[in-house]
């Protein structure tokens, strides 16, 4: 997830323990960096290699970093990312 040279604004974790029969031990991590003039919002599962991320141009560093939170609080998943910053921010995503 981290890229060179570049440093979070926000990062967020969230552990899920294992319930068996229902889920595995996981760890998601949300991110939020800037890249040029846009935002970018990063989510990955530790047990993958994919990073799933967005980047939003025109939106209030505030803001973002409140959809990141918002993220990690409802525990969305990382391939959800994209659709659940459509349905909050429109077409900027």
């Amino acid at each position: 997830m981290e890229q060179a040279g570049q440093e979070y604004l926000a990062v967020y974790r969230r552990d899920f323990s294992e319930l068996e029969g229902l889920q595995k031990a996981e760890q998601v991590t949300y991110a939020l960096q800037r890249a040029g003039h846009a935002l970018c919002f990063h989510a990955k599962r530790r047990t993958s290699a994919e990073d799933v991320s967005c980047s939003l141009c025109g939106l209030d560093e505030a803001f973002a970093g409140r959809l990141l939170c918002y993220m990690y609080e409802n525990a969305v998943a990382p391939e959800q990312l994209p659709d659940v910053l459509r349905d909050l921010c429109g077409t900027a995503v």
